[in-house]
């Protein structure tokens, strides 16, 4: 069906209609006025507002928002490529992924009954903290969350199953046929449980990796009234061929494929998406941690996003300064004289070409030759006023502000705005404790069997916490002032002062026990004063020092009574 004229399908509904300020009475109850008119002559829908002449506005119809990514694939495309060459972007969400992190300390449960277990759990979590790099994987986790706007980790357990002798005693008997029959019975509770730890601790080495999956590999469905999630692997070209390489008989292929889980192969083969676990209790799981305010949102959203349109209109302002400089590299000559005739300016022209292949060439005439240069920065139009309007934008939208960035600001001047983002800095470290604590370290705890029972008799796990030892943003001194008086109050360790001075507790301790009663020692000296000071009134009191001192001085001076009874 062919469209219209919208302009002539408006005149025609407006001659249908009678002259303004007129009233036409048709069906009962229709009565057409003047503001009806305007309505039939040019309609509104809910999501514009009519303007004058007819025009509507729309903040998503604009060219500039039609400019903007438009896809979610497409939107993570353009975050990566600010990131990579955008100098504030990238200064910016480096400094959101390292400022709240800082060296990882693992301390015991709270309110653990139980003092040796829950040391034991702390030194196998610690353990495996060292060994998995933690701090590494949160780095990454959290460099993805502020960029991508959500961090898809994986936690791999490629753990063997615990066999089944530990939990049942086979039994062989001998049946009336003659043949060879095997039963099983239950051990007992506390045989299997201490057989249990003992495979444990030789086999079960915790999670076996930790990784950050893409998100365009991901997809995500959630439900309303619901937490549970449906949470799928798209798997990518690469993956595919090395799988198919693999069925080929490719040896190299082989090996890789053989490294990845059952599942994720036997899918591809299959020509599925991989389904992902999404229970930490039934081994390796997939967590999503999504930067998002409502619940009802499947995604999260970047730090990014709300800069996009800035960044779009900064990017175009650069391409256009570089495509003018690029024309004005050179400087434009402008050289005239009055009353000149073709053959003079011919002449002058090639003295000018000749005075700029030599510089101690003179140019010599007997009438007035004005000579101008421009240079690039007189075409150039100045918008620095852009800059300076987009630096303050980006400022806010990146929640940073500009001493922040460059570091040439005072604690004192922007205490107020450090504030800010320190509050900031403490929530998502809250985040980071409770999804570290909840998903990687309490399963982990309960399959190594470190639970007991709690005052209601309910069997918890004994979950070590997760803290970090140095604060976010911080005047040293005020900090190192305030630490330093809890200390001497009794009130924090010495371990929180050494790792703000980034000292490490143990070394020092052992360095310390080390020169104890030696001259390296700190109180040695004070030692030696003591043994002087003590010699000295020795000497004074079993000497004639005094006497020859006051003999000297030609003071007259007269032992007390009984003095000379201690005198050698």
């Amino acid at each position: 069906m062919a469209r219209g004229n919208k302009k002539e399908d408006t005149l025609k509904v407006a001659e249908m209609l009678p002259p303004r300020g007129q009233v036409k009475v048709g069906k009962p109850g229709k009565i057409i006025t003047s503001a009806l008119r305007s309505k039939m002559a040019f309609p509104m829908s809910g999501m514009t507002t009519t303007g004058s002449g007819g025009n509507f506005y729309s903040p998503e119809l604009s060219t500039d928002f039609l400019e903007l990514p438009q896809t979610v694939d497409e939107q993570r495309n353009y975050y990566r490529f600010f990131y990579k060459y955008e100098p504030f972007v990238a200064q910016a969400i480096d400094q959101h992924t390292e400022l709240p992190l800082s060296k990882i300390r693992i301390a015991m449960p709270a309110g653990a009954r139980n003092r040796e277990l829950a040391k034991k759990a702390t030194r196998w979590i610690e353990r495996w903290a060292k060994t998995s790099k933690l701090l590494r994987k949160l780095i990454s986790i959290t460099h993805e969350y502020h960029l991508i706007g959500e961090s898809i980790v994986f936690c791999e357990d490629t753990s063997p199953e615990m066999p089944r002798e530990i939990w049942e005693t086979p039994l062989r008997e001998v049946a009336v046929d003659g043949t060879l029959k095997e039963t099983w019975t239950k051990r007992d509770e506390k045989d299997s449980s201490e057989r249990a730890l003992e495979w444990l601790n030789k086999h079960y080495k915790g999670w076996t990796a930790i990784r950050t999956l893409p998100p365009e590999q991901i997809q995500i469905e959630s439900f309303p009234f619901t937490d549970k999630q449906l949470i799928e692997l798209v798997p990518d070209s690469k993956t595919k061929a090395i799988i198919q390489k693999a069925q080929q008989g490719d040896p190299r292929a082989a090996e890789i494929a053989e490294s990845m889980p059952n599942d994720v192969v036997q899918a591809i083969l299959d020509g599925r998406n991989v389904p992902l676990n999404t229970d930490p209790q039934a081994g390796s799981f997939v967590f999503v941690m999504a930067r998002k305010k409502c619940d009802y949102e499947e995604r999260g959203q970047s730090i990014l996003q709300r800069c996009m349109r800035t960044l779009v209109f900064r990017d175009k302002v650069r391409q256009s300064l570089t495509s003018i400089a690029s024309r004005h590299m050179t400087p434009y000559r402008l050289i005239y004289a009055e009353d000149m005739d073709d053959e003079q300016t011919d002449a002058l022209r090639e003295q000018v070409d000749l005075c700029l292949q030599d510089p101690d060439y003179s140019i010599i005439t007997n009438f007035q030759v004005n000579w101008e240069e421009m240079g690039a920065d007189q075409r150039l139009p100045d918008w620095s006023w852009v800059w300076d309007f987009t630096d303050r934008q980006l400022y806010a939208g990146l929640g940073v502000t500009e001493s922040l960035l460059s570091g040439e600001s005072s604690y004192s001047g922007d205490r107020i705005n450090l504030e800010v983002i320190n509050t900031r800095y403490m929530l998502y470290r809250e985040l980071i404790q409770e999804m570290v604590e909840d998903y990687i370290f309490k399963p982990m705890c309960e399959r190594m069997g470190f639970m007991e029972k709690d005052e209601d008799g309910n069997l918890v796990p004994l979950v070590p916490r997760i803290s970090f030892t140095r604060l976010a943003l911080r005047d040293n001194s005020d900090t190192f002032d305030a630490l330093f008086n809890l200390y001497q109050k009794g009130s924090v360790d010495i371990d929180v002062i050494l790792d703000l001075l980034n000292i490490d507790p143990e070394t020092t301790k052992e360095k310390l026990e080390r020169d104890l009663f030696t001259i390296n020692d700190s109180t040695f000296n004070e030692a030696l004063r003591g043994i002087y000071t003590r010699t000295g009134d020795m000497l004074a009191e079993n000497s004639d020092a005094a006497e020859k001192i006051a003999a000297n001085l030609g003071l007259a001076f007269e032992r007390p009574k009984g003095e000379d009874e201690g005198r050698f």
